[in-house]
């Protein structure tokens, strides 16, 4: 009678573990196959995604104390914990416009994890 919906969990789980690693990868790959401009965007995607993924993934290793993990959670569930994961997105997007890009299947995988995303959003919301 209380059991979560399946999409609930899914969207759940991939917000919180699946996503940002995923950027990350995507960023990683796009910062050692990038020129200059667009590397350096591509490592700012990078360093925000795993700095994201090591604060939703702090509580697993029992690092929770201290002032600078609260206040990093506290920015994690902005927006519900949506808007944390769509900055290193955009960084990753802008790296595909900026002069050195390279790897177009990149923007296509990204493009992919954003529309799986939302879609598990607004389906948990409206189911």
């Amino acid at each position: 009678m209380f059991e979560p919906s399946p999409v609930l969990l899914a969207f759940l789980v991939f917000k919180r573990f699946v996503f940002l690693e995923l950027i990350a990868a995507l960023a990683l790959a796009r910062v050692i196959r990038a020129a200059a401009p667009a590397r350096l965007a591509a490592l700012v995607a990078l360093l925000l995604a795993l700095a994201g993924a090591a604060v939703l993934l702090a509580p697993m290793a029992g690092i929770t104390g201290g002032p600078v993990y609260g206040a990093a959670a506290r920015f994690m569930a902005l927006g519900n914990g949506m808007l944390p994961l769509f900055l290193p997105s955009a960084f990753l997007a802008l790296s595909a416009y900026l002069p050195g890009s390279r790897m177009r299947g990149l923007d296509f995988a990204h493009i992919a994890l954003l529309w799986i995303l939302v879609g598990l959003w607004l389906t948990s919301i409206f189911l």
